[in-house]
């Protein structure tokens, strides 16, 4: 493995380096960690890890009366408020999908003690091993070794039942690459653009200019020791430089517009949207073909968060879970009916059509919009007129025996 990672050495001029470690020749131009500085690319990673934090995560088991929270199962509170003493839930989730949309793939390391789990601790992957026999052919019991970053540098490795993983985009469903690996010349563009008007305010919205010295020096040498008392002069940070007498220099002015800088902002900025798949309404970009904001949160959750949501999900059903835990029904599942909450009235025409129909029974509505119970008994409600299909073809439905509804006492009864 060592070998692996000698790099070869050679002699070069300093002023080759863009040349040489330039993205064709597989270097990343944008110096690492400055991508968090370009707005969309952090805005696109924020909405993303905020959304799936603000889905709790809650320990289910399946019965034969339907899924019902586990309350009992000691993950449950876990899971739901502190996976480890110095983290809430919330925070725990963002750090864990935030590292994924950075670095390709993260890690939430599970500490245990004997039989039970302690604690989860989102993690930074820094390296994979895996057995040089691959995962098919290797008799290992464990065939992947993840080295991890914790906080304030804490360094570590485990197996890979010793850790969940979330991976961003995979080519060999192992290792993970982010977006920023993907579409480093795009964001590469996007931070310059963003660098250059910064600049160009700093500097009064003013442009580079030219100084022609009037003495008729020629040689090098005397003109860098002429441009260096400039420069110590007038400390201009490279806006003024200075040519030979002799010499012309032409228009150094471009203007925004004749660089089409909007439209190539703009550009930038839904192509690294689009990668997130995250809706542009998110963003603050408007347009006049763009769908209702309800219809763009729904496809949100569909297209870009519902997959992590399974991810995670699997992962903590395959690793927190016991066999027999699994064999009770326990599941971990996320609670997306955060994200699908709607206005007062059209909440208010879901619940009651539900209630009506015999969906919801009438108290766990009632709990739905906050309101106190009225009795711990279920109480189902069905619309009249409404008869089961088998009855209907078997016959037995009332009307169609010419049987009169059974009187019940107290009903008063018309005989005229």
């Amino acid at each position: 493995m060592i070998f692996d990672r000698i790099q070869e050495k050679r002699e070069t001029d300093v002023n080759e380096w863009k040349t040489i470690y330039s993205f064709e020749n597989g270097y990343d131009v944008t110096p690492f960690g400055l991508e968090m500085k370009e707005s969309v690319y952090f805005t696109c990673i924020k909405i993303i890890a905020e959304s799936i934090a603000k889905c709790n995560l809650q320990v289910k088991q399946k019965t034969d009366k339907g899924e019902i929270l586990g309350e009992d199962h000691y993950l449950y509170e876990m899971l739901s408020l502190r996976p480890n003493a110095y983290m809430n839930a919330i925070d725990t989730l963002k750090t864990f999908v935030a590292l994924s949309k950075h670095y390709g793939y993260s890690g939430m390391f599970i500490n245990r003690q004997g039989s039970k789990i302690e604690g989860l601790y989102p993690v930074r992957i820094t390296n994979c091993t895996i057995d040089d026999a691959g995962l098919i052919k290797s008799t290992k019991q464990n065939k992947i070794l993840w080295d991890f970053q914790g906080v304030n540098g804490e360094i570590g490795s485990c197996f890979d039942k010793e850790i969940l993983i979330l991976r961003d985009f995979t080519l060999d469903g192992i290792k993970g690459k982010s977006n920023r690996t993907i579409l480093s010349e795009s964001l590469d563009t996007s931070i310059k653009s963003q660098n250059y008007l910064n600049k160009l305010f700093s500097n009064g919205l003013t442009n580079k200019i030219v100084v022609q010295m009037t003495s008729d020096i020629k040689e090098e040498k005397e003109i860098k020791k002429v441009q260096d008392k400039f420069d110590r002069i007038y400390q201009n940070n490279g806006r003024v430089f200075t040519v030979p007498a002799g010499y012309n220099v032409s228009s150094l002015n471009l203007s925004l517009s004749d660089a089409q800088y909007t439209e190539l902002r703009k550009l930038s900025k839904e192509e690294i949207a689009a990668s997130f798949i995250v809706p542009l309404s998110k963003l603050g970009i408007m347009r006049d073909t763009a769908v209702s904001e309800e219809q763009d949160n729904i496809k949100f959750l569909t297209d870009c968060l519902l997959i992590i949501f399974e991810q995670i999900e699997q992962e903590m059903d395959w690793k927190l879970l016991t066999p027999q835990d699994r064999a009770k029904g326990y599941k971990i599942r996320f609670n997306i009916s955060t994200l699908l909450r709607t206005d007062a009235k059209t909440q208010s025409e879901v619940i009651c059509n539900y209630v009506k129909n015999g969906i919801y029974d009438l108290e766990y509505a009632r709990d739905i919009v906050g309101v106190k119970k009225i009795d711990d008994d279920m109480i189902i409600t069905l619309p009249s007129g409404q008869v089961l299909l088998k009855d209907l073809l078997a016959g037995n439905v009332s009307y169609q025996n010419n049987k009169e509804p059974t009187q019940k006492e107290g009903d008063n009864v018309d005989t005229q």
